[in-house]
């Protein structure tokens, strides 16, 4: 994704300013994951569910699609029109929604931020085969439906928030969830990693092994030269500032679009927490690389006490024994540095926005859990979900939301 600028951002559709618009019940559905085959099942599902519903502003809320797979050099308008395009289900019920009138409103995730670029909507609508003056909006951080909000909530997730939630990232600035699954799980197929959290080095370096055999050299080889090239670009978080402005400049044409007051949106924004890969030391503990350091000591000390004589020897045995204490401690005091805390993290969000906003109901996705507090809803991932049915959130105009199942 090549973010050159605001201007860059995809126009979001000719939609009348929230004070004047009529309320419509609303269809939210997260993380779709739509990617080039594979996605029959749900691209059934959310075609049914778009024709049950007509008089219905249908919100997809971020990951709906997965350009995170992509090269970096795709064009993100053709990606996702070349996806769309593998399920004539899908672009036939998006087709007569909009031809009917009714609102089709796409929000930005963290694993298809390139919906915010330009030419990615009239892309779109071409595949779809609906007028340029359709309802399509393309929404680049949340919206806003009289007291309800709405946004994929990765900007909570330090590990996938982007540096501005309102600037395109381009492949050197996009976080580093994103980053990983580009450069890595993507080209060697490797999504067994993708939420494998392991004890130690030795016990990822096993599994590797094991699941991938002869290609596993060459794998942890890549994966070491790429987390090492995301650690030293996190030693320079002035990378960020040209998307930093870019995203600062677009805050009033926003605040005035989502119909929220710009101090308000600053305010927002600026309680955000920093994103991982700004910070070199959070991302060289995030990649676990103080546990491959130690173990590397408990490796190297262990093979001085047995090469290296009595002198080498004491001397190894201490750098053995240090490494092992430092993983000992490092892991009772949690196996996992991540899986657990998206959840908490956008619960948390949740409050937040709450209390910044005024917000009486907050709705996010990305953590493909469903979660419920009050205020606070998450149906989970529409794709990715271990009940019979896809999951999704009708919410009535005057603001109250009924988790579904579509089937």
């Amino acid at each position: 994704m090549n973010a050159n600028g605001l201007a860059q951002l995809a126009p979001r559709g000719k939609t009348v300013e929230p004070m004047f618009r009529k309320p419509e019940p609303l269809i939210v559905a997260s993380d779709v994951h739509l990617t080039r085959g594979g996605s029959e099942r749900s691209a059934g599902r959310l075609a049914k569910l778009v024709e049950q519903h007509p008089h219905h502003e249908v919100v997809l809320n971020g990951d709906i699609f997965n350009l995170s797979l992509d090269a970096p050099s795709r064009d993100p308008a053709e990606s996702i029109a070349s996806i769309v395009a593998e399920y004539p289900i899908l672009t036939t019920a998006l087709r007569r929604h909009l031809e009917d009138g009714h609102a089709l409103t796409l929000i930005s995730g963290n694993h298809d931020a390139g919906v915010m670029m330009r030419g990615a909507r009239e892309r779109l609508l071409q595949a779809i085969g609906a007028a340029p003056q359709a309802r399509l909006a393309i929404e680049p951080w949340f919206i806003r439906r009289g007291d309800v909000h709405v946004e994929h909530g990765h900007v909570y997730d330090p590990d996938n928030a982007p540096a501005h939630p309102l600037a395109a990232w381009s492949p050197e600035t996009e976080p580093l969830g994103i980053a990983l699954t580009r450069r890595f799980l993507s080209p060697h197929d490797a999504f067994h990693f993708a939420h494998a959290h392991h004890t130690t080095p030795l016990q990822g370096l096993t599994d590797a092994f094991r699941t991938f055999r002869f290609r596993a050299p060459m794998m942890i080889v890549h994966y070491f030269a790429t987390s090492s090239r995301l650690a030293a670009e996190a030693a320079v978080p002035e990378r960020m500032s040209a998307e930093k402005a870019r995203g600062e400049s677009a805050i009033e044409d926003f605040a005035v679009h989502s119909g929220m007051p710009a101090d308000v949106v600053r305010a927002l924004y600026r309680a955000l927490p920093r994103p991982t890969h700004e910070d070199f030391k959070q991302t060289f503990f995030r990649l676990y690389f103080d546990r491959v350091v130690a173990t590397l000591g408990v490796a190297g000390g262990a093979a001085r006490v047995l090469l290296g004589g009595l002198g080498g020897g004491v001397v190894g045995g201490a750098v053995a024994l240090s490494g092992a204490l430092y993983l000992h401690r490092s892991v009772k005091k949690g196996v996992d540095r991540y899986s657990s805390l998206p959840v908490k993290r956008l619960f948390e969000g949740a409050e937040l926005v709450r209390e910044i906003t005024g917000a009486k109901l907050v709705i996010f996705g990305h953590t493909h859990c469903e979660d419920e507090a009050e205020g606070y809803k998450n149906s989970a991932s529409f794709s990715y979900t271990y009940r019979a049915g896809s999951p999704y959130l009708l919410v009535n105009p005057e603001g109250r939301a009924e988790r579904r199942e579509m089937s």
